[in-house]
C-alpha cells in the first residue's frame, strides 16, 4: 500500500459483458497503489438483462445506476477504461465524453479500437506513470479557468481530509468568511483600521479568496458545474430588459 498522503481518487469503466474479472482485478490493484476507487465497488454480479449486468451492491434503475457512475467520474482525479481486447461499448464512449467535458484526464489499458476514442485517451500506461502525472499536473500549475479552479479545490478538500464536511458545514463556514470579508472592506475603506496601511488590500484579496473556495466547494458538493451555472446565468441576463 502507497504512504503517500495525497490521496488520488478514479472511476473504472469497462464492459462487464467482457471484462468484469478485469475490472475487479483493476480496482484490487488501484487500492494497493493507494488509488480511491469511487465507482464501481467490488462486487459479484446478482443478475443479468438485455445486456446489463447488476451488482450485489447497485440501487435502482439501469439508468439511475449510469447517473451514479457519472457523478463518480466528475469527483475523480481521472477515468480509467479497462480493454484488453481494446473493444470500446456505447456506455463506455458515453463515459469517456463525459469526463472530457468535466476536463478530467481519461487513461485506458489498451488503445481503443475506435478512432476517434483512440484519439482522446492516454493508453498503455502504468498505475505509477498515471500517479505521477496527475500529482505534475494539477496543484502547481496555474489556474487559467473557474472550472479548473472548482476541480482544484475539489482536490484539495480530499488532499486535506474534510470529504465528510456537509453542505450545511461549508455553508456555515462561508457565512463566518463573509463576516471576514466585511471586516475586511471596512479597514479597506478606512472606516476601521486594524491593519498597516500596506497590507489592506491584499488582506481583502485573501478574504474574498477564501470566500470563492468556500462557495465552489458547496457547488462540488451539490455537483454543481459553476462555470456552466454562470454561463447559463448570463445567457438568461441577455435576455432581459433591464430598466
Amino acid at each position: 500500500m502507497s504512504d503517500d498522503k495525497s490521496k488520488i481518487s478514479a472511476t473504472i469503466s469497462g464492459s462487464f459483458h467482457r471484462h468484469f474479472d478485469e475490472i475487479q482485478k483493476k480496482i484490487r490493484e488501484f487500492k494497493q497503489e493507494g488509488i480511491e476507487v469511487l465507482s464501481p465497488e467490488l462486487s459479484r454480479p446478482i443478475s443479468s438483462a438485455e445486456g446489463f449486468i447488476r451488482l450485489e451492491t447497485d440501487r435502482g434503475s439501469p439508468g439511475e445506476i449510469e447517473i451514479e457512475h457519472l457523478k463518480a467520474i466528475s469527483r475523480s482525479r481521472f477515468l480509467y477504461i479497462v480493454n484488453p481486447d481494446r473493444y470500446i461499448g456505447k456506455s463506455v464512449a458515453l463515459e469517456i465524453g463525459y469526463a472530457i467535458s468535466k476536463n478530467i484526464p481519461v487513461y485506458s489499458l489498451n488503445e481503443p479500437d475506435d478512432l476517434v476514442l483512440s484519439s482522446l485517451v492516454k493508453s498503455g500506461k502504468s498505475i505509477q506513470t498515471i500517479k505521477r502525472e496527475l500529482r505534475a499536473k494539477t496543484v502547481t500549475k496555474d489556474l487559467l479557468t473557474l472550472k479548473e479552479i472548482q476541480d482544484y479545490v475539489r482536490h484539495m478538500v480530499k488532499l486535506r481530509g474534510f470529504e465528510e464536511e456537509t453542505i450545511e458545514n461549508v455553508l456555515l463556514l462561508l457565512t463566518e468568511e463573509v463576516g471576514e470579508l466585511a471586516r475586511a472592506i471596512r479597514n479597506f475603506l478606512g472606516l476601521k483600521t486594524t491593519r498597516k496601511r500596506s497590507n489592506i488590500r491584499e488582506h481583502l484579496g485573501e478574504e474574498l479568496a477564501d470566500c470563492l473556495i468556500y462557495l465552489l466547494d458547496i457547488a462540488n458538493l451539490a455537483n454543481i458545474d459553476l462555470e456552466d451555472a454562470f454561463k447559463t446565468k448570463r445567457n438568461l441576463n441577455l435576455r432581459r430588459k433591464w430598466h
